[in-house]
């Protein structure tokens, strides 16, 4: 029987981190964002779709997605933001249950949903228990700015368009704090799937 774990946290919470480390347990790491690149590849429905909505202008010359573009269209128009998630949720959701199926089918112990939106767009609902990653929001907000090189108001919108901190620790499993080092924040993860046998000693 495959063991479902959701990993969620907010832009910038370090949740990539965390994925990668459960990548280093053999743990099957189903990552929305991947997935929804894949879906969005040049000549797929998807980016034909996104180019029909929000127009040419995020389309680049060699026909990928112009991401930048794209974000700055809909981070800041609540409007088009839904649009965006109308249009890329059923694709997402697709794609997922069918890796989903596909590792359950080669016999992975644990397969981890890796997605921000987790309980936003009903992953939460398929899983068994569900880790939150999260920092200070001083913290979170210096990592967006520095990482993804954008101004303060362009981070506060990112943040902005997400369940709030406190809602997602309401509904997690578990909440970890990753503000201190990899290793602190390992730690409490390792604590973690050993209490719940996901993981020997």
């Amino acid at each position: 029987m495959t063991y479902i774990l959701g990993l969620t946290g907010g832009i910038g919470m370090g949740k990539t981190t965390i994925s990668n480390f459960l990548q280093t347990l053999d743990f099957k790491i189903l990552d929305a964002d991947v997935i929804a690149r894949k879906v969005v590849e040049p000549t797929t429905p998807g980016l034909a779709e996104l180019q029909k909505t929000f127009g040419p202008q995020i389309i680049q010359a060699d026909q990928t997605l112009d991401r930048a573009k794209l974000g700055k269209l809909v981070f800041s128009d609540p409007k088009k933001l839904a649009q965006l998630d109308q249009i890329m949720q059923p694709l997402i959701k697709a794609e997922y249950e069918k890796q989903l199926a596909l590792a359950e089918q080669q016999g992975h112990k644990v397969v981890v949903i890796d997605a921000a939106l987790l309980f936003e767009n009903g992953y939460a609902d398929h899983c068994d228990a569900v880790i939150n990653v999260e920092v200070p929001k001083a913290v979170q907000l210096k990592r967006i700015m520095k990482r993804d090189h954008l101004s303060e108001k362009a981070a506060l919108e990112r943040i902005a368009s997400q369940m709030s901190a406190e809602k997602r620790r309401n509904l997690a499993t578990i909440t970890v704090d990753s503000s201190g080092t990899v290793e602190e924040t390992q730690a409490q993860v390792i604590k973690w799937l050993k209490i719940n046998n996901l993981i020997e000693d």
